[in-house]
């Protein structure tokens, strides 16, 4: 089972953004330099054939980045929450926020939180503004991502 820290659940999603916008930068880079080359060359179609290929990859990425954006918004407020969990339990709890792990990059029902060399089982009320952590024992092997 893979345990999650403060760090990693604060900076996992802006690699995945970063390599989004990258690739999107690379094709509208090709696609300015095969414009260039076609009407430099306006007798060879290959550069508008290339330059066509170009922009349609181009489109496709951007439906495909705004999907995936609108997707990591979701997913992004859902981290957010759980950030905010991790400083309350390490507040609670009073121990630093680097010792506080949990099994999930998202808040739900049935999180389990490492404190220290503790496991709880947490239970949310139904609109997660008050938690109860409950003593569990772990039979799994345990990971940690920092």
């Amino acid at each position: 089972m893979t345990f999650y820290g403060i760090g990693y659940l604060k900076n996992q999603h802006s690699l995945n953004m970063f390599i989004g916008f990258a690739i999107i930068g690379v094709l509208c880079l090709a696609l300015v330099v095969f414009t260039v080359l076609y009407l430099r060359h306006r007798l060879q179609t290959k550069y508008r054939d290339l330059g066509i290929i170009a922009l349609l990859l181009v489109v496709v990425a951007f439906g495909s980045g705004y999907t995936r954006f609108e997707k990591s918004e979701t997913n992004t407020a859902k981290a957010t929450q759980m950030v905010g969990f991790v400083q309350q339990v390490a507040k609670d709890s009073g121990v630093d926020q680097d010792k506080v792990f949990v099994n999930s990059k998202y808040l739900n029902q049935d999180v389990i939180v490492k404190v220290d060399k503790k496991y709880y089982t947490v239970e949310l009320n139904t609109d997660y503004t008050a938690y109860r952590l409950t003593p569990t024992y772990m039979l799994a092997d345990v990971t940690i991502e920092r």
